[in-house]
């Protein structure tokens, strides 16, 4: 086989699997280990109709996010570019969690678990309750400190204190 002036076996490969103009959506089925040398990463993406690519992030695109992405099986959207395919975001289908325009962040569920390694503290103007991992539980307010260092028991219906 005669050699194209001016291209490359591994430009032909990238030109062989453009996937032309517009937004493609594809599943992230593999990442490369690490970085050769200069290139970037590389990711083994599946585009509808069953055809794998190979894509490397575009510009302004976390790592974490191609990762989550993979691990989840979340659709990412894939340009073609001069330089070769590149995953430019993912494809959300669910509301990003954010307070509106009044800066209220709600969180509805049946059941909310939230876990920290360390501690967990919840702050506004006047108190807070500081969870630590050895079990102690402060909470504080302008009037009123309850440091729970020991076991502290109520077992009331109600409980009035002076």
């Amino acid at each position: 086989m005669a050699k194209t002036r001016g291209t490359t076996p591994s430009s032909r490969r990238a030109r062989a699997a453009a996937l032309g103009p517009g937004l493609h959506p594809g599943r992230i089925e593999l990442a490369s280990t690490k970085a050769e040398g200069d290139e970037p990463r590389s990711f083994r993406v599946r585009v509808q109709g069953g055809k794998l690519v190979s894509a490397t992030l575009g510009p302004g695109v976390s790592p974490a996010l191609a990762e989550e992405c993979m691990r989840e099986g979340r659709t990412v959207v894939l340009v073609d570019d001069p330089s070769g395919i590149q995953i430019a975001g993912a494809l959300q289908t669910a509301p990003t969690l954010a307070p509106d325009a009044q800066g209220t962040l709600a969180l509805e569920a049946k059941h909310l678990r939230v876990r920290a390694e360390r501690s967990i503290a919840i702050e506004v103007p006047g108190g807070s309750l500081t969870m630590e991992h050895e079990g102690l539980v402060r909470i504080e307010g302008d009037k009123l400190v309850l440091d729970m260092a020991a076991l502290v028991r109520i077992f009331s219906a109600r409980v009035e204190i002076p």
